[in-house]
């Protein structure tokens, strides 16, 4: 008694949890609607490499490709810009600042049109063609302190960015050699003076970067190193290629999926309903619950097509403690699966029932049996057999009035291919249909054949022989003269008569035939008697 109490009031405390989840849910539905995943905000600042100079579609450029494009780019660079100027841009321009201060993610390319600059690089390349040598003192020179003062200025644009935003990571990309190492001319050469010229450059980078918070370089020149003909245009164009810009967004990619692992989505919750039997049953239907993997806290169903609210009601409400439940009823039923104490993780299903039929009478199996012709006749008479639209498996006969159980004697039963048979004698038949393999299924019936007549007529009697009269005369006898004549007396005829030995025999034939047909009958009555005595 009390494990059910206790059993009730955990329903009752959930049913209240889902109550406050569903109120929640149906005063602010649309407020919910509205309410979406913010993407992070991405601001881009630099030169022309993150602009997408060269590009076909500026759309490509790399900051549009971190995390997939699933971002919200702020690109806020500009074409040939040196560091000095990125350091006026951040430090003047107010949609700058405001950029930066709601900036989630960072990404910073400059220093590359300084170094251009102080390489003249054009000048360089002239000069190769021209045959002549390279003054690679002077350029050394230049380019160092340019070199210098770019990485002056990079300080300078991180601690200012730092005091505007203060978490965000920055990325930082160092400077890729765009010249590839080939034999040709001025490539060769250019491609040497770029290494000589960012060996010591990239090695400033992380030397600037490590004195300020979450932020990191991305190695650019690695990336670029030795792909320079699939990643960048070629000489003049300095600028990468469509596969560069994805190069760039995939170093930014592998540093933030590290830093900020994709969160798992939510799982969605789903029930699949089934039921067994699904062909026609008198019931009941098994309703099975799957979960698809997951494991609920609580599943309850309800009859009928139900929403989350209704299972609000204690009273209609069925708490299983499977994954399946049995109904008996032809309709639709609903399922409601919590998976967290809260009830904000749940799914909800409907299944229809229709398979579940009445359940079938016993059918009554009668025979009709019928002759033909019914009137007198010579024979043979045909017994038709009518089983009332049932289909026998087996029909059979035996002559007399019979019990199914006389029919296990198979050597006195005769089986029919059809529904009829021929007799040719007067008297009961009886016959047996089968309708089921157990033969539980059955139908007995005994019929009477009365109408045969015989077509022998019985012998006429004969009549007793009469005697004779013997016309041959008498012989002649001689007379004895000395005796008297004696006077012949007259005797009347009156018709023929039997002579005493006929007369004895008819009557031994007749008492014979008598005396016959009382022991036929005392047999037969015997019989009948010892054959009921059996049966009872």
């Amino acid at each position: 008694m009390k494990g059910d109490l206790l059993l009730k009031f955990k329903h009752v405390s959930l049913l209240f949890a889902l109550l406050l989840v569903f109120n929640f849910f149906a005063s602010n539905f649309v407020f919910a609607e509205e309410i979406k995943e913010t993407e992070p905000t991405l601001v881009a600042l630099g030169d022309s490499i993150p602009f997408g100079t060269s590009l076909p579609d500026r759309s490509q450029a790399f900051p549009n490709l971190i995390l997939d494009g699933e971002t919200t780019v702020i690109n806020k660079s500009a074409p040939g810009q040196t560091s000095a100027q990125l350091l006026t841009q951040i430090t003047t321009d107010p949609e700058t600042g405001q950029a930066l201060q709601n900036a989630d993610v960072i990404t910073i390319n400059t220093g590359n049109n300084d170094l251009l600059q102080a390489a003249k690089i054009a000048e360089i390349a002239a000069v190769i063609q021209a045959g002549k040598e390279i003054d690679y003192e002077t350029l050394q020179k230049e380019v160092a302190a340019a070199a210098l003062k770019a990485g002056e200025n990079l300080a300078i644009i991180l601690h200012t960015i730092r005091e505007i935003n203060s978490d965000a990571p920055i990325l930082l990309y160092n400077i890729y050699n765009p010249f590839p190492s080939l034999e040709a001319e001025p490539l060769k050469t250019l491609h040497q003076v770029g290494e000589m010229i960012l060996e010591d450059v990239n090695k400033g980078f992380p030397l600037v970067a490590s004195s300020y918070s979450n932020t990191f370089v991305l190695d650019a020149y690695s990336a670029f190193d030795g792909n320079q003909v699939e990643l960048v245009y070629g000489f003049p164009d300095v600028h990468p290629t469509n596969i560069g810009h994805q190069s760039l967004a995939m170093l930014a990619n592998s540093l933030l999926l590290e830093m900020y692992p994709p969160v798992e989505p939510e799982p969605e919750y789903e029930l699949d309903l089934t039921i067994t039997p699904n062909v026609e049953t008198e019931g009941p239907v098994t309703v099975h619950v799957n979960t698809k993997g997951h494991t609920p806290l609580k599943i309850m169903w309800m009859a009928g097509e139900k929403t989350e609210l209704d299972f609000i009601s204690l009273e209609d409400v069925n708490f299983l403690q499977g994954n399946s439940f049995e109904v008996n009823e032809n309709g639709k039923y609903t399922v409601l699966a919590v998976f967290s104490e809260d009830g904000m993780d749940r799914a909800i299903q409907t299944i229809e029932v229709s398979n579940i039929v009445p359940p079938m009478e016993n059918p009554t199996y009668e025979l009709d049996l019928s002759i033909s012709p019914s009137e007198d006749t010579e024979g043979p008479v045909t017994i038709s057999i009518d089983t009332k639209d049932q289909t026998p498996i087996s029909l059979m006969w035996m002559k007399g009035e019979k019990i199914d159980l006389d029919f296990l004697d198979v050597e006195n039963v005769n089986f029919l291919q059809g529904t009829s048979f021929e007799v040719t004698e007067n008297g009961k038949y009886t016959v047996l249909a089968v309708f089921s393999q157990d033969g539980m299924a059955r139908a007995l019936k005994t019929i009477e054949v009365t109408n045969i007549v015989s077509s022998v007529e019985p012998p006429a009697e004969e009549e007793p022989p009469t005697e004779e009269e013997d016309n041959t005369p008498p012989p002649p006898v001689k007379k004895d003269e000395t005796k008297q004549p004696v006077e012949k007396k007259q005797v009347a005829k009156s018709g023929n008569k039997l002579p005493n030995t006929a007369t004895s025999a008819y009557n031994y034939l007749v008492w014979g035939a008598g005396l016959l047909f009382l022991g036929l009958g005392y047999m037969a009555t015997v019989k009948i008697y010892k054959r009921k005595t059996r049966v009872q």
